[in-house]
């Protein structure tokens, strides 16, 4: 049995304009766990206060999940710093939701040399990690497979063992990894890395592949969970041995999909879901 808790992800689905219909649509397919749009539920939070964002995923039965920081390290120092007093407000309330990950993206490409971009980011995320240890969260830092930024010149991070390091060199323990199936594809790791890796994976989303060559595969062409080549049953069987038990939010970029009303756009993800791992 698997130690996952498949999640909703709201890029998965038809955009909605608040918490409260997405967490609607996820309930209505029968999912106990979402990922959640942060700007959503602070929007919720300044017009209800924190009982009613609370309110709105307990009434549901629905676990919050993880969510973007919105921090990008390679950015000004003065975008980054109003971004990181973002985060901390975000953080507050993710807190108060008893959802502890919030992820940031570590590219696979930079316009930095190597050595310039690991100071880099080992400086401003301890800065982050140091910002939302305070309220108990944990940065995920998400390493990204598909080679979106062609164009850049220096290689970077596209796997576990390279996310691993970076983190002994921010050297915070509430730093960990989001483990993305598809990213694990097309990045640089194996199996054995997932258990490896063990605690430091701290939140992880789901989705399946396309058969071909991994250098010609992008984020547009993540599939559902069952309609690809992955074995998703191992991968998620290596996760347990890591010891990850969690939700595990099924993120694809489907126009088809999106198009779709809500609710049924969820219905299709819980229908995969179920047909790959048993729930929700």
């Amino acid at each position: 049995m698997s130690s996952l808790v498949p999640a909703l992800h709201p890029a998965s689905i038809a955009q909605l304009n608040d918490l409260e219909s997405y967490l609607d649509a996820t309930a209505s397919a029968g999912f106990k766990a979402a990922d959640f749009n942060m700007g959503q539920a602070l929007d919720l939070l300044s017009a209800h206060g924190v009982d009613a964002v609370k309110n709105a995923f307990v009434s549901r039965g629905i676990q919050a999940g993880g969510w973007g920081a919105g921090v990008q390290v390679l950015t000004s120092q003065s975008d980054f710093d109003a971004a990181l007093l973002d985060a901390e407000q975000a953080a507050e309330l993710g807190a108060a939701l008893n959802a502890r990950a919030s992820s940031v993206l570590v590219p696979n490409r930079t316009d930095l040399p190597r050595a310039e971009a690991l100071d880099l980011f080992s400086v401003r995320l301890g800065d982050i990690a140091d910002t939302l240890a305070g309220y108990g969260v944990s940065v995920s830092l998400e390493f990204i497979g598909p080679n979106l930024w062609p164009e850049r010149p220096h290689e970077f991070i596209s796997g576990i063992n390279g996310t691993l390091d970076l983190i002994d060199r921010v050297g915070r323990v509430n730093v960990g990894i989001l483990f993305d199936t598809y990213h694990y594809y097309c990045g640089d790791s194996r199996l054995e890395d997932i258990v490896k890796a063990g605690s430091a994976i701290n939140h992880v989303h789901l989705n399946d592949a396309p058969s071909g060559d991994v250098d010609h595969l992008d984020d547009s062409m993540r599939l559902l969970p069952g309609e690809g080549i992955l074995d998703l049953s191992e991968i998620a069987a290596a996760l347990k041995a890591a010891g990850y038990e969690g939700p595990g939010g099924v993120e694809i970029f489907n126009d088809d999909l999106r198009s779709l009303p809500a609710n049924d756009g969820a219905a299709q993800v819980a229908a995969a879901c179920r047909r790959v791992f048993g729930s929700p």
